[in-house]
């Protein structure tokens, strides 16, 4: 009793903020392209994750915002296969597949494989290596903005954070950029508590937008949530029971939140 005062505001605001942003997600829309390359008729927007499965887990809510605009083309690339349980052929199927239940096509998707980045939480990756990956995709595809974890990997996961190193590293040294420049934004890792309340996070979402003009927030509705679940049975070899609580209570199924990397 003593926490209601303080809950039920937050109950009650998150769910009305949630509803508002399902029905008008221009509300929180921020410009992620550029500005020299606004004249592009096709954008192209790359994620970089480490494993099959991140699409699902962590970026429904910004994956299915860009595949929804009839202006951008999404790529993903993935720096490994999974091969952590010996599953590494299987798992790049399941990554297609999942791809595809997004509404993206097989060619868009990129998967790494290489020895020296192993899918391995033991083994570090070598930030110039990560790099230097991701930016030959970058620029053979002309990419504009890049989507890829933070500093602290949502999860942790050692694998996420050199992701996220190997962005910072060629959007900040990369002499390709500086005429060609690029937008790279890191999602914002949360406590564990705001990681499961699900849509009760977006009252605390909405801050950390308002807190920064380079912030940006994604939100799925009911059909984008069930796209991403859909695309994460996809995974079959990954559906154990602790992920379909995941799935449940996750607030990156319905939230994202980025901060600007470069």
């Amino acid at each position: 009793m003593i926490l209601a005062p303080v809950l039920l505001p937050v109950l009650l605001g998150s769910l009305i903020g949630y509803i508002a942003l399902c029905w008008r997600p221009q509300l929180v829309e921020r410009d992620i392209i550029p500005e020299s390359k606004h004249e592009k008729k096709q954008k192209h927007v790359l994620f970089v994750t480490a494993h099959p499965d991140d699409e699902c887990m962590f970026f429904t809510p910004t994956l299915v915002s860009m595949i929804r605009r009839s202006d951008v083309a999404v790529s993903l690339l993935c720096l490994s296969k999974g091969d952590h349980d010996g599953h590494g052929e299987m798992r790049k199927k399941e990554l297609v597949r999942a791809a595809v239940s997004f509404g993206m096509t097989p060619d868009s998707v990129i998967i790494v494989e290489d020895d020296n980045l192993p899918d391995d939480p033991k083994k570090a990756w070598n930030v110039a290596l990560v790099a230097k990956t991701i930016e030959a995709v970058v620029a053979a595809g002309d990419v504009d903005t890049v989507f890829t974890f933070d500093r602290q990997g949502v999860s942790g996961h050692p694998n996420h954070i050199a992701a996220y190193m190997g962005v910072k590293h060629m959007a900040l040294t990369s002499q390709r950029f500086k005429f060609r420049p690029i937008n790279a934004y890191a999602l914002e890792s949360v406590g564990v508590i705001r990681k499961y309340c699900s849509i009760i996070d977006t009252v605390f979402s909405l801050s950390v937008l308002l807190s920064s003009k380079e912030s940006l927030m994604f939100v799925s509705d009911v059909a984008a949530y069930s796209n991403g679940v859909q695309a994460m049975t996809m995974h079959e070899s990954q559906m154990v029971w602790f992920r379909k609580i995941y799935l449940a209570f996750s607030r990156y199924m319905f939230i994202n939140t980025y901060s600007k990397i470069n």
